[in-house]
């Protein structure tokens, strides 16, 4: 009999309407289960002993870095158990694609962990998470799913971690790689897996250094100059993720903030506001030609949410003078 430990962290499935209006994180792990051993989807989870366990109970779009770096520490400390099979954790569908990233980037374990969530609460009428949350289970005890790193099952469909984003506020599957499609599909309760194993490189010697850094995010617009970018600095970041249009390209007043933010220190990386392709040197005259001879590092087509929590874990780990380099030979090896 598989053993899978169940971490709950709060969001969309465990949530409820409160007295005070809207929807807000309440269910415990113990209560997700109990409730879908009450619903038909169970029949397929006999086979398979649950262990619950919480981490918090709070609605993701709420979640610091101090937060991320609990959820990881928590999985951690559950993979040193001979005895776990896999860990399936539940989270709040806003912000799991960083989660999703800094697990990615520090598990080097072969037994799969596996998030998922809902896009409705559990007071809904036709709630999504009984169904996923069974998925993601069935998911975490197959043998198939060893050695694929960490997971996303969500609507039926298993996606890799990275690269990944949340695409859609409300469809019943939101999340969308921004190359490709789906790593697999749950059929009637069995993982079908489209493609081998492929770990992106991990940092997994970064894996209980993650800090409370300063990296921002500033998007490239019409009109955008370079003020956002000087205050980032002047408040103190140490990394900032620029979000450029197109193929990267983030305006002649944003690449001058750029040399300035490079020269005095910061290490700044260049993604796309783009949903889908990869960050490409082709345009100068404020292009991302310009903005890569101002210092910025491509990051090919890892989205800017995910790329801000890799660099806010080399810049934990690395003297600053040498966090530009790490990042462009994790860019180079993911690549």
């Amino acid at each position: 009999m598989s053993r899978i430990v169940l971490l709950a962290t709060g969001g969309t499935i465990s949530s409820r309407e409160s007295a005070t209006g809207g929807s807000r994180a309440s269910d415990s792990a113990a209560q997700l289960i109990s409730a879908l051993k009450e619903h038909a989807l169970a029949d397929l989870l006999t086979e398979i002993e649950i262990e619950t366990q919480d981490v918090t109970v709070e609605n993701s779009f709420n979640f610091t870095f101090a937060d991320l770096g609990r959820i990881e520490g928590a999985v951690r400390e559950l993979l040193r158990r001979s005895d776990v099979d896999g860990v399936v954790v539940t989270h709040g569908t806003d912000t799991m694609e960083e989660t999703l990233a800094l697990l990615a980037l520090t598990h080097d374990d072969d037994r799969p962990v596996v998030f998922t969530g809902a896009q409705r609460s559990p007071d809904h009428p036709d709630s999504d998470g009984p169904r996923n949350l069974r998925d993601a289970i069935l998911v975490a005890a197959n043998p198939a799913s060893r050695c694929h790193g960490v997971l996303l099952v969500f609507g039926e469909e298993i996606h890799a971690a990275l690269p990944l984003r949340k695409a859609h506020t409300s469809s019943m599957q939101p999340f969308q790689p921004p190359r490709g499609g789906a790593l697999g599909r749950i059929l009637e309760g069995t993982p079908q897996y489209f493609f081998g194993p492929r770990r992106m490189p991990s940092l997994t010697e970064t894996a209980e250094v993650l800090q409370e850094q300063r990296v921002d995010m500033i998007l490239s617009y019409p009109g955008a100059d370079g003020a956002l970018m000087r205050s980032a600095v002047e408040a103190g970041a140490s990394g900032v993720i620029v979000l450029g249009g197109g193929a990267g390209n983030p305006g002649n007043a944003l690449v001058e903030a750029i040399g300035e933010a490079t020269r005095s220190g910061v290490v700044v990386g260049l993604s796309t506001r783009t949903f889908g392709g990869s960050v490409a040197a082709i345009y100068s005259g404020g292009g991302a030609v310009d903005a890569l001879q101002a210092g910025a590092v491509a990051l090919g087509d890892l989205p800017g949410t995910q790329a801000r929590v890799l660099l806010a874990l080399i810049l934990s780990a690395y003297p600053q003078d040498q966090a530009r380099d790490r990042l462009q030979r994790w860019v180079h090896s993911a690549n």
